[in-house]
């Protein structure tokens, strides 16, 4: 009897089919477990065998599948760690356990479960605020205690168009964050320039950019070679990206401000007379997101007592409900027609073309992944 191996891959880092899924390498060699329900996968190219859990956050777990993907159902519904353990029946600390093994590897996930870079042609970054057993204020900065406490930032790129979440780096709100989620964007896109980019007014986005789509310039206008330690870059043709700064007033927007910082305003004007979806320079897809994700995610609720007591948790959940978000949330705004007429949900990886189902929480939770050598 032939068995649908496709969804897996030969997890030996050696291995020259490393990674590739469907390549036709995998038999099931034996199965294990109290039951005899689980496989073990042999790679023919290498002779590796190894579980077919390899690579998911339930490898070596020993609660039954049912109740393991019960406990990731409710850390999506918006439940804490000891309401989830209330309703699974299982203890807290296991709820904390799981949650922080899922963190890793659904964010390396996000790029080994794309078979090809999504069709996205518009991103917006933007920083999303939460914060970790107590607000920065409240922190000692002489006391190495507080050193993973205080202000954490979602540092976030967006494709508006299929509302799909590229990347997020949470985090300080900094440079090196800033500079992370625009290179894994560059990454996740095929490395190609992209035809508008839009963020707030910080400006460590513009160095961000430049230094990851720059090209290197070596001569001056005049033909004479530059003469500097490290190589300048500008802009490659194409490059179109622009700011939105809101002016407030005892709290509330008075003005909105945009700015071309790449690029010039009438390629910027016929890229947007193109957009399926924009039609000014804006950030408000990502920031309705914003609100989604606080939603999904009881740590990111304003105002509660179910705010982050650990950072490792607190880091682990921002990757899960973010992606699984891609895989496993129908968008209303998504959906389309068929040809009989029928309403067809969308989830945004299936609108950006990386998936052509709703993917249900076992199927995400249960999807392997491997670590890029």
């Amino acid at each position: 009897m032939d068995e649908n191996l496709s969804r897996f891959c030969c997890q030996n880092e050696r291995c020259p089919d490393h990674g590739k899924r469907g390549a036709g390498n995998l038999t099931v060699c034996g199965r294990y477990g109290k039951h005899e329900q689980r496989r073990l996968l042999y790679c023919r190219t290498c002779r590796y065998r190894f579980s077919e859990r390899k690579g998911t956050p339930l490898f070596g777990s020993k609660l039954p599948e049912g109740k393991a993907v019960s406990l990731f159902h409710h850390l999506s519904e918006r439940c804490g760690v000891r309401a989830t353990a209330r309703l699974v029946g299982v203890n807290p600390n296991t709820v904390v356990r799981y949650s922080r093994l899922s963190g890793p590897m659904l964010n390396n996930s996000t790029t080994s479960s794309w078979l090809f870079p999504p069709q996205t042609r518009e991103i917006q970054f933007d920083e999303k605020w939460s914060y970790v057993f107590k607000k920065q204020e409240h922190c000692d900065p002489a006391n190495p205690a507080d050193d993973h406490h205080g202000d954490w930032w979602d540092h976030v790129a967006f494709d508006p168009e299929h509302r799909l979440v590229l990347s997020v780096v949470p985090g300080a709100r900094d440079v090196e964050s800033v500079e992370a989620v625009v290179s894994d964007t560059k990454e996740r896109t095929g490395g190609r320039v992209l035809g508008l980019m839009t963020s707030d007014d910080y400006s460590a986005y513009e160095t961000a950019i430049l230094n990851a789509y720059g090209q290197e310039v070596t001569t001056t206008p005049t033909g004479r070679p530059i003469r500097r330690m490290m190589p300048e870059k500008v802009p490659p043709p194409g490059l179109n990206y622009a700011t939105v700064e809101k002016r407030r007033e005892k709290g509330r927007v008075v003005e909105i401000l945009t700015r071309v910082v790449f690029g010039t305003m009438a390629a910027i004007e016929a890229v947007l007379a193109q957009s399926k979806v924009s039609r000014r320079i804006n950030t408000s897809f990502l920031e309705r997101q914003n609100a989604t994700d606080r939603h999904h995610n009881a740590r990111k609720v304003r105002k509660t007592y179910t705010f982050s007591k650990d950072w490792r948790v607190h880091e682990a959940m921002t990757y899960f409900t973010m992606y699984s978000y891609n895989f496993c949330w129908p968008v209303r705004t998504l959906a389309e027609r068929d040809e009989q007429g029928r309403i067809r949900t969308r989830t945004p990886a299936m609108a950006a073309g990386l998936a052509d189902h709703v993917w249900t929480m076992r199927e995400w939770v249960t999807m392997p992944v491997f670590q890029r050598c």
